[in-house]
């Protein structure tokens, strides 16, 4: 019995550890140089990776990969959910085992709930600055430590990962300014420190934005190893295939669990 017990946590783990993979149509992964992301190790991509991909011959498609834990309270309780950014309106969401209502429609303050959320189809409820509207709900999408799937827009996933106090942005506004006061070009130029104590929306981008990973799906008949030679030429990305990724989750979830059932077996035999 406890052999079947353990059997059936052990299925359990690889089972949630890789539903998301199996459920996104994706053939291949690009990820952060050597490592093992997006999901058994943290991932950083540019966000132009996307189109690099694209450029390739036989990729039909490339997709940006964006998924984080979020933790709230709610009724008075721990309330845990991972969120996953969808590039709308290329992916609606309509990959999703949906039990009531549709995909994301718009562009913002729509979202998608596990049933294991809690939260009913319509309810409005405020992430970060804003109100987002439960317009779909899906079963049985979780994360591989249980927490349910909450799907939103690309940008309000983003936003919602951004969000900070007011008093955070207070400080950040203030140091800007200060480090533009202390160079000369700042003040030779006091429009510069002007802007800087404005948004941080409003300031020219350095660097491009992140991501965790992109996806890519390919044309019908494409070679898929002459793709994966062509990414592993690129020295900021490794190139995982849906079959590695999922290996790769399934070996740093539920390794715990395989020791387990392999003592108990040891002990059962001796």
């Amino acid at each position: 019995m406890t052999v079947l017990s353990m059997t059936g946590i052990y299925g359990g783990l690889v089972y949630e550890a890789t539903l998301l993979v199996d459920h996104v149509d994706a053939d291949l992964w690009l990820v952060q140089r050597d490592t093992r992301g997006p999901f058994a190790e943290p991932s950083t991509v540019p966000a132009n990776v996307e189109n690099r991909a694209l450029a390739l011959p036989g990729v039909a498609s490339a997709r940006r990969f964006v998924a984080s834990t979020l933790q709230r309270q709610q009724a008075g309780h721990p309330w845990r959910l991972m969120l996953h950014g969808l590039v709308w309106p290329y992916d609606t969401g309509a990959w999703l085992p949906l039990v009531s209502g549709r995909p994301l429609g718009q562009a913002h303050y729509e979202m998608i709930a596990d049933l294991s959320l809690g939260l009913p189809l319509g309810q409005q409820i405020k992430f970060g600055k804003d109100i987002y509207k439960v317009v779909g709900l899906t079963k049985g999408m979780t994360s591989a430590s249980g927490d349910g799937l909450a799907v939103f827009s690309l940008p309000d996933t983003e936003a919602i990962q951004s969000d900070e106090p007011g008093e955070a942005v207070r400080l950040q506004r203030s140091t800007r300014v200060a480090q533009w006061l202390a160079q000369d070009l700042g003040q030779q130029q006091p429009d510069l420190v002007t802007r800087a104590s404005g948004l941080a929306a409003s300031l020219p981008d350095t660097l491009p934005p992140t991501v965790s990973a992109v996806m890519i799906k390919l044309t019908p008949g494409a070679s898929a190893q002459a793709i994966i030679d062509t990414i592993q030429g690129w020295p900021d990305l490794t190139v995982y295939t849906r079959e590695q990724e999922r290996d790769l989750l399934v070996h740093g979830y539920v390794d715990g669990a395989r020791r387990q059932l392999g003592l108990f077996r040891a002990v059962l035999a001796s």
